[in-house]
């Protein structure tokens, strides 16, 4: 990548990640401006660097359908942008060493047991790289998830990665609801890192996209 974007010069990467943002290649967009990201001290907290900055390390693309099927399945918009930022960084033909594929890394089992529940026709491998159908199958299966735990997001979270009977052990050692009791009961140390990474991802999108945000409507 860096053979082909100037990163080693931070105002051409970033006029690159911009384009690259525009002309619908959000993947690499988020490439470039997390490469970006790296030069900033780490002291400097992510809410300081400027919104269209920002806007580039959290991209909001596939917000219509993103935000049209969280609402018909009652889950947070902003959870679900952050998973999928975090799942296959936008690139809709993700395809990962377990056979997950697409935006949301669905493996094809779950997918089609999913779109069963919500009355999508029987899937194959393929449909799993369309966006609406990822897109879809991400917010029926984190709002089946967030029932199954009570709205906690914590769990949600690492039922998505992990699996749900694991996270329901790690939820029955808790003694309160509190997220960082949750986050401190996760054995997997990868399972913990995703959970804190959408959390936050989740933040940013709601702060940078939410209501009453810059250039929102």
């Amino acid at each position: 990548m860096s053979r082909h974007f100037p990163v080693a010069q931070p105002a051409l990467a970033f006029t690159a990640s911009q384009l690259l943002g525009q002309a619908g290649n959000t993947n690499r967009s988020l490439y470039v401006a997390e490469v970006l990201r790296k030069r900033v001290p780490n002291r400097l907290p992510a809410a300081l660097l400027p919104t269209v900055f920002r806007r580039l390390l959290f991209p909001f693309r596939y917000s219509y359908p993103i935000l049209r099927e969280s609402n018909q399945r009652g889950t947070d918009p902003f959870l679900l942008a952050a998973v999928i930022r975090e799942e296959s960084r936008f690139d809709p033909q993700a395809f990962s060493a377990a056979s997950a594929r697409g935006l949301t890394q669905f493996v094809l089992p779950t997918a089609r047991r999913v779109a069963a529940t919500i009355g999508l026709p029987r899937l194959d491998a393929e449909d799993l790289h369309r966006p609406e159908v990822s897109i879809t199958l991400g917010a029926a299966y984190l709002a089946e998830l967030g029932e199954r735990f009570a709205g906690k997001t914590a769990p949600t979270i690492a039922a998505y990665n992990a699996g749900e009977p694991q996270a329901e052990l790690w939820q029955r050692y808790c003694k309160t609801d509190e997220p960082e009791e949750y986050l401190a009961k996760i054995a997997f140390g990868e399972t913990r890192a995703y959970v804190v990474k959408v959390l936050t991802s989740q933040a940013n999108y709601a702060e940078l996209y939410g209501a009453g945000a810059e250039g929102v409507p």
